[in-house]
């Protein structure tokens, strides 16, 4: 079932999921929800108080130290997230509609986005009884380590694809035993929003998962810096990181952050020219480059750059956009008029540095198109790598094309970033593209390939963040390590005293 803006707000029951109810924010300013592609408003949310927000912490709390929670199992923690999965694809055209809608992604790629986040909460329903721990021998004594939920975990999701990234996060905690407070982007809340409605379908006990709305300085402060949380969970910018880092530095609380990229794209002289022309053009635009994992800094050699960036410019050029819920739309809108002025401002900043517009770089005015944020794809050509545009994130489709005479030279490049989340290699020899892989700097890379999935461990180097989402790295992450040991003999005394 689709839905249209007018008609996206009753599907919406409240602003907030508190306690296993549904609330109105009591907040102070309630914010507006734009469609992207016409900006007009959708609806207007009321932000969740202090006072709500720490009701939803303490409601978390409560919940993970009942009996309905602690007892448990894991198979039965399984079994709720796998019920949770068919509830989302059973409403998955709803939920595909909410996400083009709130966040500007065509239909094409939201359906595909939500029929991923089943997959997450299925492989990890998979995983929700399989947590296992040690055992050491050591003589006279014995020694295992006990895998243990936290308790209390927060998850600030962000704006892009916000479906996506907070089922993975969600998944993987929920599977260890842990319970969840949510906070959704007051820019894209509406999908995670709905999704308390499957939550409470699916019978989760009262308290276990909530979801609580407004501004990341007011209600994302007050989550992070709850009594009661034990982690956070965090994906966005680089500078918004580093706050929530700072807050939860004080309490001791860990932290599972996604932060920026800045993806580095080498091509070697060994491809398949076409395939690398279209995966280079799925690295770099793919979902609007608003991912953090986008590809936005080429790297070819200098002998093959200005034929590779003609046909790279030609393909991009055709790529048709329009509105999100058109199954022929392949790009959308920007999520926001304001990204929108910044990134057109990163590009003129860069064409007075001397770079050159190979398409692309100005508001999209077609039919349809004008009263949107749309940017069609862009490549800059006659870049250097100091210049702003090829070193600071712009989260949008722009690509800074840069020559290369050896390979070393590029890598060296690719590594001079403080981001290291993905990083491609496009190239035929086997031992030159695994030794590249080895060298870069990057918590992923992806050799002639694009996109991660539930099995794939994801996160990044520098300040690209902390920890790994996906696979069984993530296990790792939301459970804590508890070694006991146990003593076999009668205890020996490390005094020598008198006997009584």
């Amino acid at each position: 079932m689709q839905v249209s803006a007018s008609s996206l707000r009753a599907e919406i029951t409240s602003d907030l999921y508190v306690d296993g109810a549904w609330q109105v924010g009591t907040g102070e300013d309630s914010f507006s929800v734009v469609n992207p592609y016409d900006n007009a408003e959708i609806c207007r949310i009321a932000p969740a108080s202090t006072g709500q927000v720490i009701a939803a912490g303490d409601a978390a709390h409560r919940a993970f130290n009942s009996a309905s929670w602690r007892m448990m199992l894991g198979r039965e923690r399984g079994e709720l997230l796998y019920r949770l999965a068919q509830l989302l694809r059973r409403e998955l055209e709803l939920f595909a509609s909410i996400e083009s809608l709130d966040t500007g992604i065509p239909i094409r790629e939201t359906r595909m986005e939500v029929a991923t986040s089943a997959l997450h909460l299925e492989y990890f329903a998979g995983l929700a009884g399989k947590i296992e721990g040690t055992y050491q021998d050591l003589g006279s004594r014995f020694n295992y380590l006990r895998r243990e939920p936290y308790g209390v975990i927060a998850q600030i999701v962000p704006w892009n694809t916000p479906l996506k990234l907070m089922t993975r996060g969600f998944a993987a905690a929920v599977a260890c035993g842990n319970t969840m407070v949510i906070k959704p982007s007051v820019v894209a809340p509406l999908s995670v929003l709905r999704f308390a409605h499957l939550v409470h379908e699916a019978g989760f006990p009262k308290g276990s998962v909530n979801i609580v709305t407004g501004p990341g300085r007011t209600v994302g402060k007050a989550l992070v810096e709850h009594s009661k949380v034990r982690k956070v969970i965090f994906t966005g910018g680089l500078e918004a990181g580093r706050e929530v880092l700072d807050q939860c530095a004080h309490s001791v609380t860990p932290t599972v952050l996604e932060l920026g990229g800045k993806g580095p794209i080498l091509v070697c002289e060994e491809i398949d020219w076409e395939e690398a022309i279209d995966g280079v053009l799925t690295q770099a635009f793919a979902r609007k480059a608003e991912v953090c994992f986008a590809g936005t800094r080429l790297f070819v050699p200098n002998a093959m750059l200005e034929p590779f960036v003609a046909a790279l410019a030609q393909k991009a050029s055709t790529i048709p956009m329009g509105n999100p819920l058109d199954p022929n739309t392949q790009l959308g809108p920007l999520a926001s008029s304001t990204r929108l002025e910044e990134i057109l401002a990163h590009i003129a900043g860069a064409k007075e540095a001397g770079a050159v517009v190979r398409c692309g770089g100005q508001k999209a005015r077609g039919e349809g198109l004008a009263r949107g944020n749309f940017l069609p794809p862009t490549i800059l050509t006659n870049i250097t790598h100091d210049m702003r545009v090829a070193q600071e994130e712009l989260f949008g489709p722009v690509l800074c094309a840069i020559g290369y005479t050896e390979l070393t030279e590029a890598l060296d490049m690719a590594n001079d970033s403080e981001f290291g989340l993905a990083s491609y290699v496009w190239c035929n020899d086997i031992r030159k593209a695994h030794t590249l892989a080895a060298a870069l700097e990057s918590g992923n890379v992806f050799i002639n390939s694009y996109g991660y999935q539930s099995e794939i461990p994801f996160g990044g180097y520098k300040g690209s963040g902390i920890g790994r989402e996906h696979g069984l790295e993530a296990m790792r992450e939301y459970t804590q390590v508890k070694s006991v040991t146990v003593g076999l003999g009668r205890f020996q005394s490390r005094f020598d005293l008198p006997a009584t």
